[in-house]
């Protein structure tokens, strides 16, 4: 199935680290994704500590058969007072098949379309854990393997010991085009680029300003893009892009997504949405 070009990002489904969210305007927001043509949707083990995961298959229903989910794993969490809960990275061969039974379970799927070891562990050899996957994938337990946040030379060593198809990278317009190393390697080995973070955490909708505030629960209040002179820089360089994306007729949101897409190997984007306006606004522009 060929990739739709947005990938409905549901981190805000687990309710965790994104403000105030109401799960039934983000379900209306998938529905909504689901009749315009998205049908690649991204979550992880971890968002919500398995919230995500469930959420996102109970409002697919049989409609999950029938799109590509990617999801992540690889990280340990301990329950705690806080809904984010500690986490620590595990990679090791016994959790990474526990992570891929429990994300088979939390989605009701006999197969994980994509699976991404969500952070290197330094406790753990990456071929280990790659050659695994490769026997999880031989299992048919999982169709593509992926590596999220890795450097170049960390997927360079998880190409010794299996087919490597997809990377996700944090890129954007503000921050500038793809390491030239890691660019290089997704040439060689043929793999996809899923980009994540296009909109730098909404900074790039254009829509906050230096009396912007971000309440406890909302992860931009302890971000330091969002803090004082970082912030302040940050800003002037969104409005600089601004007058670029209305030289071109777009919006700045618009802008910096199609700047994401036509990135080498960027197959998707990934953007985090709360509502069916939210959706409209960034896919019928970018369709």
């Amino acid at each position: 199935m060929k990739l739709s070009p947005f990938c409905f990002g549901c981190e805000p489904l687990g309710g965790t680290d994104w403000g105030n969210i109401e799960i039934n305007d983000i379900a209306e927001a998938i529905n909504t994704g689901l009749e315009l043509g998205v049908n690649f949707f991204d979550t992880g083990g971890v968002y919500g500590l398995g919230l995500s995961e469930e959420r996102l298959s109970n409002i697919l229903g049989k409609r999950r058969h029938d799109v590509v989910i990617a999801t992540k794993g690889g990280l340990s969490w301990t329950n705690t007072s806080s809904k984010r809960g500690t986490i620590t990275k595990d990679s090791s061969v016994k959790k990474i098949r526990q992570d891929i039974e429990s994300s088979l379970r939390r989605l009701r799927l006999e197969t994980l379309p994509i699976f991404y070891v969500h952070w290197p562990d330094e406790n753990t050899k990456i071929e280990d854990t790659f050659f695994e996957l490769s026997k999880i994938k031989d299992e048919g337990k999982i169709n593509s393997i992926g590596c999220s946040n890795f450097t170049a030379e960390q997927i360079e060593k998880a190409c010794t010991v299996s087919k490597v198809d997809y990377i996700q990278t944090p890129l954007s317009i503000l921050t500038g085009s793809l390491n030239s190393d890691i660019s290089e390697i997704c040439s060689r080995k043929n793999i996809k680029v899923i980009a994540y973070n296009v909109l730098m955490s909404g900074l790039l909708t254009g829509k906050f300003n230096l009396n912007s505030t971000f309440p406890k629960n909302d992860r931009r209040s302890r971000l330091p893009l969002f803090m004082g002179e970082e912030f302040k820089s940050a800003l002037k360089k969104v409005d600089e892009l601004k007058l670029k994306a209305t030289k071109c007729n777009q919006s700045l949101s618009t802008y910096s997504i199609n700047w994401a897409l036509k990135e080498d190997n960027v197959s998707s984007v990934v953007i985090g949405i709360k509502n069916s306006k939210q959706m409209k606004d960034n896919w019928i522009k970018n369709s």
